[in-house]
């Protein structure tokens, strides 16, 4: 299948015709011809496989770059306060406003210094230092095909992060590029870029808590454009953007031809987060396409997808490919009030639901958590808003971040600030929102993060707590925040049995398929249940033996009752059969490891790729008019022969 559909034109090719020609197909979920998407795996085995083999290993155990190429108001408030109390057309909600109200000067101005301060050589090298290995960057398409508004806005960008992978070439820190936003929006959320479709309102809506100033709506009628038009009737796309999909692969490619110079650089996310809304057949068309496109110019690269949060549709997509993985994010910020035991205990449930999906499907990253368990910190479901329904809980208030860019306003001092949207969520008197603190928050923070740890370790990459360290809010959100608070291991590199076995010493390792239809950006959330208060006492010092202690208990507990039944209280101890079956099933049986570093990676079917999409022209390489890059020999240099025995027309380093 892979052979054909590469010789033979492109799966989005072929399903545009499909859908042209019927109507009806629109409701199917696969084109005629590719319903598989799958490779011979035979076709790969050859001595280029075996040269790139060691890129993908050790294990991925890595962060994000949040809110540095690309801005997100929750991470980085104190640039979006220069925005409030202002009239429509002169607020920005996300990276495509800040660009468009500032102008390209003082946009510029303030991206270039946000830029320097918020990725330092100083951070990185924290990061290396407490094991991590591996970053993950988010960029938006602009900075590589720049259009309005982010044209001069974002001057620059190239030369910064180039700037970042030379510190990861010389400090032995493997970069995933992330294609975190693209025109249009694939997703309508800030995360993007760019919020698409608010509606600004003249009065209030009876919904709203303010009763005075500016009100707009964005949940209602959010959308995505990238896809095509959507009937928010339907919930449907009623037609789809061919050539702006297209687009976006031409420019993966691109990106690789750019990049693949920088030893740093392993491989490439193909977008982040698509709206789950994305008909399945164009999202795995698109994604198709996208791999053999950057297969063609970087075959050393991982190619990951991102699972648009429905995680079960990948079921045997693309298996056989090699050097594929995918990309999932795990968040219990969304859940319902919970106790603590549930929050550990669906923590656990994950390490079964990957181990599913790896056998079924592609090797798992779980590319995105964090250690929040509520959705108070400020503008975390956009820019002055909030999700219908969100926070469920009663959140705390402390002083608001200053600003660390030059010539721009702190906080308003005095009242509540406009504007307002479908929910509250803004500063107060000079004080912003966040989670309030549980009364042992030392100890279940650092209890959460070893379940996390223990059941994530089963994926075949740790992924990251979702940006680098400076979210200007909350612990919660940033590792080096996490760390600084002794809520983290000292040093991941490698994590001791105690604490990699707490899903399995609990007991707490089931699959739970439970989904939630109120949140549509989110994954299907495990269902809550309740296990062993022992689960309780586990550190990593003591995993092993409160683990031995815990599984002779749960023997125990479950001799004594007999034929009594079991007790069905509130505060009775649930200690279920399955148990028992899993704690036989693990013993002397290692977690499989299998994935993303020990994917056997082949390339011979490099020539192949470019039977389908052939490299671009070298004057289609990406140019950035700035006159940081004039002397700058990174990206547009006299190509030249890199360590990795690429090709002539290899981008100098």
């Amino acid at each position: 299948m892979g052979r054909a559909s590469a010789v033979h034109g492109s799966a989005l090719t072929r399903l545009e015709h499909a859908w042209s020609a019927s109507p009806a197909r629109r409701r199917r979920l696969t084109p005629p011809g590719l319903a598989d998407f799958v490779c011979d795996p035979d076709q790969y085995a050859d001595s280029a496989h075996r040269r790139h083999t060691n890129l993908l290993h050790p294990k991925f155990r890595g962060v994000n770059l949040g809110g540095w190429m690309l801005l997100q108001p929750w991470v980085t408030p104190s640039l979006f306060y220069q925005f409030e109390n202002q009239p429509p057309e002169k607020t920005a909600m996300d990276m495509h406003d800040f660009c468009r109200v500032l102008g390209p000067e003082e946009g510029n101005r303030q991206l270039r210094e946000h830029w320097a301060k918020w990725v330092t050589e100083a951070d990185l090298e924290e990061l290396v230092a407490q094991g991590i290995n591996a970053i993950r960057i988010p960029v938006g398409d602009w900075m590589f095909e720049p259009y309005k508004p982010f044209e001069d806005c974002t001057m620059g960008s190239i030369h910064e992060l180039q700037r970042v992978l030379r510190i990861c070439d010389r400090i032995h820190l493997r970069v995933l590029i992330d294609l975190h936003g693209v025109r249009l929006s694939q997703n309508g959320f800030d995360n993007s870029g760019h919020a698409v479709n608010i509606t600004w309102q003249e009065r209030a809506p009876r919904s709203a808590r303010a009763n005075d100033g500016v009100h707009f709506s964005h949940w209602p009628t959010r959308s995505a454009g990238w896809q095509g038009s959507f009937d928010p009737v339907t919930m449907t796309y009623s037609s789809i953007s061919w050539d702006n999909i297209r687009a976006t692969v031409q420019l993966l490619q691109r990106i690789a031809v750019s990049l693949r110079g920088f030893e740093a650089v392993v491989g490439i996310e193909a977008l982040n987060e698509p709206w789950q809304y994305t008909p399945i057949d164009v999202l795995k068309a698109f994604y198709w396409d996208a791999y053999w496109a950057v297969r063609a110019a970087a075959p050393h690269w991982l190619f990951v997808i991102q699972d648009s949060f429905r995680l079960d549709e990948w079921s045997g997509f693309m298996k056989g490919c090699p050097a594929v993985a995918l990309d999932t994010h795990i968040y219990q910020a969304w859940f319902d009030i919970r106790s603590q035991q549930s929050f550990l205990d669906s923590s656990c449930s994950w390490k079964q639901r990957i181990r599913a999906i790896q056998a079924d499907s592609l090797p798992v990253i779980v590319g995105e958590w964090s250690l929040a368990t509520d959705n108070c910190i400020m503008w975390l479901n956009g820019f002055h808003d909030n999700a219908p329904g969100f926070p469920k809980v009663q959140c705390a208030m402390r002083n608001c971040p200053l600003p660390y860019v030059s010539g721009i306003p702190g906080p308003p001092s005095e009242g509540t600030p406009n504007p307002h949207g479908t929910g509250d969520s803004a500063p107060d008197h000079g004080q912003c929102p966040v989670s309030r603190p549980w009364d042992n928050e030392d100890e279940i923070e650092t209890m959460l993060a070893m379940h996390k740890f223990s059941a994530f370790e089963e994926a075949s990459a740790l992924g990251a707590a979702r940006v680098l360290a400076q979210v200007e809010l909350m612990d919660q959100w940033s590792w080096l925040g996490a760390h600084k608070r002794g809520w983290l291991p000292l040093n991941i590199t490698d994590p001791p049995p105690s604490l990699l076995n707490i899903c399995y010493a609990a007991g707490a390792d089931s699959h739970f398929s439970g989904t939630d239809p109120g949140l549509p950006w989110y994954n299907s959330l495990p269902s809550a249940h309740t296990s062993s208060p022992v689960l309780l006492l586990m550190g990593v010092g003591m995993g092993t033996l409160i683990g031995i202690a815990a599984m002779f208990k749960m023997v125990l507990a479950l001799f004594m009752k007999g034929s009594h039944g079991r007790k069905t209280t509130q505060d009775a101890m649930q200690l279920p059969p399955r148990l028992l079956h899993l704690a036989r099933k693990s013993q002397g049986r290692k977690p499989s490891g299998l994935g993303v570093l020990g994917l056997k990676q082949r390339v011979s079917s490099r020539s192949l790729a470019q039977l389908a999409f052939p490299l671009m022209n070298p004057q289609h390489t990406i140019v950035e008019a700035d006159e940081d890059m004039a002397d700058d020999d990174s990206l547009l240099g006299t190509p030249r022969p890199t360590r990795r025995t690429c090709s002539d027309d290899e981008v100098e380093r």
